[in-house]
């Protein structure tokens, strides 16, 4: 586990945030993956933290798995597109397997990891699905 993740785990204990379980993938950059799940309209809603000792923190959200079909691809990537010019703080990418992912990249700059950051992106990313869940999956549908 990098120093950053000890950091956010630590957060995480100090605020008695216990929705995450964490993955250590002893890798060259230590990355430690932290996953929870949002619940949007009686949905879970994955995601995904990544930390690991690089300058920049991942919080990833699987918003459709295998979303994108040869039947919709063009209203999908079409859908990514103006989605990614309005939004500021998050941006959404097609993974190899067709996902939509809902990705927030954060810079943590000297080994330092910023949980209150990231707790308020999570906050920010979960108000702004809570409002437009249903409606992101319309247009990809």
């Amino acid at each position: 586990m990098s120093k950053k993740a000890e950091i956010f785990q630590e957060y995480l204990t100090s605020h008695n945030l216990t929705m995450f379980t964490r993955q250590d993938l002893n890798d060259q950059l230590q990355t430690s993956i932290f996953r929870s799940a949002f619940s949007i309209d009686g949905q879970n809603i994955p995601f995904i933290i990544v930390v690991d000792e690089s300058a920049f923190a991942m919080l990833q959200v699987q918003i459709a798995p295998e979303a994108v079909t040869n039947d919709n691809k063009l209203k999908v990537y079409d859908a990514v597109n103006n989605w990614n010019i309005s939004l500021k703080p998050f941006k959404y990418v097609v993974d190899n397997e067709g996902s939509l992912i809902l990705t927030c990249c954060m810079m943590n700059a000297d080994g330092q990891m910023d949980g209150d950051k990231t707790n308020a992106m999570m906050n920010i990313i979960l108000d702004y699905l809570t409002k437009e869940y249903k409606n992101i999956l319309a247009a990809i549908g």
